[in-house]
């Protein structure tokens, strides 16, 4: 869809934020992001080669795809799309330009959702493909291609063949128009993935992911009918079958040097948008929102999002959060151990967290890997990554968007009324322990929280339902304070605001509450916790016995303190 904004007027250029091709943004004039230096990057590495470009979704992907259709498609010769941009500057290229036969096989249609089945994502394929024949119906008049292929073309049109028939339809298709044009054919597949991560965690998952890597090892290992292909997806799916094999693919993926700024815009063009629409002061606001991505060693920000910010007339909102395409993250958050539930609740609080990443996805490993649970964010788009000097990456949640959308998965996790968080938080900050603990029974009792195994657990919990507060306190967790390890502190961002200590015991049984209160308080004593504390601290020691709790506090001033 074509947006203006309502400061702009009938002289500048509009915007697409409804994902029309390159040939339509250029044809329409629309405002455009020259990415077109790709095309160099490929010739730079290998003309002839199997290229997967793995990014998040909504940064450039499609549009790349479309583009990269657009210069090498021999059905657009004469066009003048390319002109005055950065690719123009090449013309030891032109003889490329509009030679080659496509194929253009877009994946994305064929997702097909936690509640749909194998044979629904079949259909879907076998409309894939009759899209992709029917472009190519004057090969069924061609002398050149023998009565066999034509035979199974046709069926295709009839949407009559088998899964088995489907895996050999594309290298056919391949054979028939270099016969028929005497070249070699681009392939290009958008969203080979898609149907693959729509179906996480279903009982079609399987099957698609057999069917895929028999569909697309044919297209792309060995066939002599392929100048290049190039692929798009959100990961690289690793021991699967369906890139095995292949020993001249190149993947590009997040953490990927080359081609780092074709995927999502740069400082520079931000800033050049905003310039260009009348808002230069905007920056701040923007790079708040949209900033924070990293790949390979570029930082870069959220196309889709700016592009809608600027079409909205400049109002911030979730834009890429709200487009959807969260399911397997949703999934994943779902099903996970507390040791990661931890982590993602230190993220969402705007910390960071260094771990080991892999550039490619098993799927059976996600659910049991911390590996698999981050990369699998990080590839998605969830989580900025920068690497170390020891080969592990620091990573964080990249902004204001993205916090919400993963904080929000985080709370339907824990599904209670957030105002009774509200009442819990506040009772926290004074110190009542009737409130606090007629709000911690009603959270626990009506929740379905992780498995409450461990004061690590509850600890867990109270951090989840505590969110609300940091922006008044910074809350951590197993913090070195005084002289041991408090289990949780809050320590005031400004003066004037009560610092608040609290320790967890949990107990094996209901008569032993009132012994778990009085090792949490004496441990916090013992410890000195408060030591080094400004002004009044409220000590709170709670005891846990499964759903159950009890709590007891204090108030000391570290100064006097014994």
């Amino acid at each position: 869809m074509f947006m203006n904004t309502p400061a702009l007027d009938l002289f500048v250029k509009k915007i697409d934020t409804g994902g029309y091709s390159f040939a339509r943004i250029r044809e329409e004039d629309c405002y455009y992001v020259d990415k077109t230096l790709l095309i160099k990057d490929i010739f730079d590495n290998n003309i002839g080669g199997i290229y997967l470009f793995t990014r998040p979704r909504r940064f450039g992907k499609t549009l790349n795809l479309s583009m990269i259709d657009a210069y090498f498609n021999i059905n657009y010769r004469g066009n003048t799309w390319f002109d005055g941009l950065a690719i123009s500057e090449h013309p030891e290229l032109d003889g490329y330009k509009n030679s080659f036969p496509v194929i253009h096989m877009d994946l994305r249609n064929a997702k097909t959702g936690s509640n749909q089945t194998y044979e629904d994502f079949i259909e879907k394929i076998g409309v894939t493909l009759y899209g992709i024949f029917d472009r190519f119906r004057y090969l069924l008049d061609s002398d050149k291609t023998d009565d066999d292929k034509k035979a199974l073309f046709e069926k295709i049109l009839r949407m009559d063949i088998s899964p088995d028939q489907m895996q050999m339809c594309i290298p056919m298709l391949c054979s028939m128009l270099r016969m028929y044009h005497g070249k070699k054919v681009i392939v290009l597949i958008d969203e080979y993935d898609r149907a693959v991560s729509d179906s996480f965690g279903s009982e079609s998952h399987r099957p698609i992911l057999d069917f895929l890597g028999g569909f697309l090892e044919p297209i792309l290992k060995n066939n002599p009918d392929v100048q290049m292909a190039y692929v798009t997806g959100v990961m690289q799916i690793a021991k699967e079958s369906i890139f095995s094999g292949l020993n001249n693919i190149t993947v590009n993926n997040t953490f990927s040097v080359r081609s780092d700024e074709r995927f999502g815009f740069t400082e520079t063009e931000v800033k050049n948008i905003l310039t260009y629409y009348g808002h230069p002061e905007k920056f701040e606001e923007i790079e708040e929102w949209y900033d924070g991505y990293r790949f390979g060693n570029k930082d870069v920000y959220n196309p889709f999002s700016i592009m809608n910010y600027v079409s909205n007339g400049f109002l911030p909102d979730a834009y890429w959060a709200n487009s959807g395409g969260d399911s397997v993250v949703r999934w994943l958050l779902e099903k996970t151990t507390d040791e990661n539930f931890g982590m993602i609740r230190d993220l969402v609080m705007g910390r960071s967290i260094c771990i080991g990443l892999s550039d490619s996805l098993i799927y059976e490993d996600v659910r049991s890997s911390n590996k698999s649970i981050f990369s699998l964010m990080t590839m998605s788009g969830y989580l900025k990554a920068v690497r170390t000097d020891d080969g592990f990456y620091d990573v964080s949640i990249p902004n204001r968007e993205v916090r919400g959308v993963v904080k929000t998965a985080v709370e339907h996790m824990v599904p209670v009324d957030s105002e009774v968080f509200d009442k819990f938080n506040i009772a926290v900050l004074k110190g009542d322990v009737k409130d606090m603990e007629r709000s911690l029974r009603h959270i626990l009792l009506g929740a379905s929280y992780l498995n409450l195994t461990s004061e690590y657990s509850y600890q867990l919990v109270l951090t989840t339902m505590m969110y609300s507060l940091s922006r008044r306190y910074d809350i951590r967790t197993e913090t070195e304070e005084g002289n041991g390890k408090v289990d949780m502190i809050m320590i005031p961002k400004a003066e004037g605001t009560t610092p608040i200590i609290l320790e967890l015991k949990k107990v094996d049984s209901e008569n032993h509450l009132d012994k778990g209160l009085d090792e949490a308080m004496g441990q916090i004593h013992e410890k000195k916790y408060y030591a080094g504390m400004k002004g009044e601290t409220i000590l709170i020691a709670i005891a846990f016995w499964g759903k159950f709790s009890r709590i007891r506090t204090e108030t000391v001033d570290p100064a006097t303190a014994d």
